[in-house]
């Protein structure tokens, strides 16, 4: 009887859902929220998610921006340097957007192992500037 339900699928959310969380979490901090979560008293403020949000809209942008590149260079992997190259960044603004990343997604030093779940939607269909543009909100990825 077991054998016929479903296994559960791990969490979808869009990207900027996921990477707000990270720096709400990135704010406050882990062990703090924990406790309070523990506790049952577990409140985020708008004003902590409104700090929060645009470090998270940077982040997601990034790695939405990273996908698209090597979806264009038809690359599995890339740099940071191919990043800045590619968007003709400064090589200050690509680290301090790097650095960012690695804030929210510590288990990442790239969003190289991101990006497959956007380079694949990107490979399905031709997306115009304004859908690319959409995708952190948009798009539904495991984190």
């Amino acid at each position: 009887m077991t054998d016929n339900v479903r296994k559960p699928s791990a969490k979808r959310d869009s990207l900027l859902a996921h990477c707000l969380v990270r720096a709400v979490i990135a704010a406050e901090g882990r062990e703090k929220l924990e406790e309070q979560l523990a506790a049952g008293d577990l409140q985020v403020t708008a004003w902590t998610g409104a700090k929060a949000t645009p470090k998270a809209s940077r982040v997601a942008t990034f790695i939405v921006l990273w996908a698209k590149a090597m979806h264009d260079e038809r690359l599995e992997e890339f740099s940071i340097t191919e990043y800045q190259r590619y968007w003709r960044e400064s090589e200050r603004q690509a680290y301090r957007l790097q650095r960012e990343f690695r804030e929210l997604w510590p288990e990442f030093d790239t969003p190289n192992d991101l990006a497959p779940q956007i380079v694949s939607h990107l490979a399905a269909k031709k997306a115009t500037k304004r859908e690319i543009a959409s995708l952190p909100m948009t798009l539904q990825v495991r984190a």
